[in-house]
């Protein structure tokens, strides 16, 4: 029986073979801001499809991540990472807390995309943090900072090309960075995943929304935009 080292808010992480390594199992589970927690049967499968070949592609480009294979329906085998106690959330588009706090109209584009530093905590609801307080607070290094910004734009812009090519407008990403020490030196590396729980996905055409942000209102109705996600990139041969 595997040993479970920790369960997240829609993930399992469990002591694998090798001490470098973790086996992340996808749940079926997602914990909005509000707290909420919902079930919906197949996302983890949808989830676990999606994020593995994202991470595989953003390998070839040069984007150190953790995903080492994806073993099965729900698991990967992914690098054990020092992940930084915060999370980088890169926007495009007017949403969430910039309707709520600025009292923007939703679906304004923006001239250029706009990175959020926020804390890594559910149980706060993932408060903005700034720069200074990161310094301060010896969370990350200046360089970390800014490498960490370089790297999100970079994931950024290969997502937002490759969900464009299938007709989907990415609103928004969030993303967890970390440390892993190469034999040489400290490096930064990508982890946890990148699918429909972590962006803000819209229908290109009729803004129509994808996946979590439809969980609280029409539980149905999301697991089939997750299905759709899948069979979008499956039809453009893009989903393994």
């Amino acid at each position: 029986m595997k040993q479970k080292l920790y369960q997240g808010s829609s993930k399992i992480l469990y002591q694998s073979q090798e001490d470098y390594a973790f086996i992340m199992a996808f749940t079926d589970k997602i914990t909005l801001d509000s707290g909420e927690i919902f079930e919906v049967a197949g996302k983890g499968v949808f989830n676990n499809n999606i994020s593995s070949y994202i991470m595989t592609k953003l390998d070839l480009i040069g984007i150190d991540n953790h995903l080492i294979e994806k073993i099965n329906m729900r698991e990967q085998l992914v690098q054990s990472v020092d992940v930084f106690p915060i999370q980088i959330s890169v926007s495009a588009v007017a949403c969430g807390r910039f309707v709520k706090e600025f009292f923007m109209e939703e679906g304004y584009v923006f001239d250029h995309p706009i990175i959020d530093f926020r804390v890594r905590s559910t149980e706060l609801k993932h408060p903005v943090i700034n720069e200074h307080q990161i310094l301060n607070f010896g969370w990350l290094s200046r360089q970390e900072i800014k490498e960490v910004q370089i790297q999100a734009m970079r994931v950024y812009d290969f997502l937002s090309g490759l969900l464009t090519s299938v007709g989907i407008r990415l609103v928004e990403c969030t993303l967890e960075f970390g440390r892993v020490f190469n034999g040489e030196e400290f490096i930064i590396m990508l982890a946890d995943e990148i699918s429909p729980d972590t962006c803000r996905l819209w229908n290109m055409y009729n803004n129509e929304k994808l996946g979590a942000e439809l969980i609280a209102s029409d539980p149905e109705k999301a697991i089939k935009s997750y299905q759709i996600i899948a069979d979008l990139l499956k039809d453009k041969n893009l989903c393994i």
